[in-house]
């Protein structure tokens, strides 16, 4: 049980990391909570796997699965084109999915995973905000 609500914790964690990292506070819980979210299902996956024990019962990968086929669909709310035809919420969108894979890691008990996973993710909003900065690109 310690574990399991462990996983949950880093979860919410790794969410807010890469929230903070790639919009503001107030909107890193939404990333938090869908990570804690992936975490918690695919948790439950395995568990339900575990307690049938038979192939022909169950899957643990469908639930998991799920959340993936779930975040496009929420994802796509978060896409718009502007009124001066700009697209606009692609990248808080494909970071909202990336963060629901990093829950699904932590349900399923991939920490070292997780770990090289954001810390490559806050390093390239980090290069790409100082490559703003320094005026190389524009922000879009």
């Amino acid at each position: 049980m310690t574990d399991y609500i462990l996983r949950l914790v880093i979860a919410g964690i790794v969410g807010l990391i890469v929230g903070i990292s790639t919009t503001d506070a107030r909107n890193a819980r939404m990333f938090a909570i869908t990570c804690i979210g992936a975490a918690l299902i695919t948790i439950t996956s395995t568990e339900f796997y575990k307690v049938f024990a038979g192939p022909w019962f169950s899957d643990p990968g469908r639930l998991s699965a799920q959340v993936v086929s779930a975040l496009g669909f929420i994802g796509t709310g978060l896409i718009w084109i502007s009124d001066d035809k700009r697209i606009m919420g692609l990248s808080v969108a494909g970071t909202l999915w990336l963060t629901a894979i990093m829950g699904i890691l932590i349900g399923a008990g991939l920490r070292q995973v997780t770990i090289a996973a954001v810390f490559i993710a806050v390093i390239i909003f980090w290069a790409v905000d100082l490559i703003i900065k320094r005026g190389i690109l524009k922000r879009d």
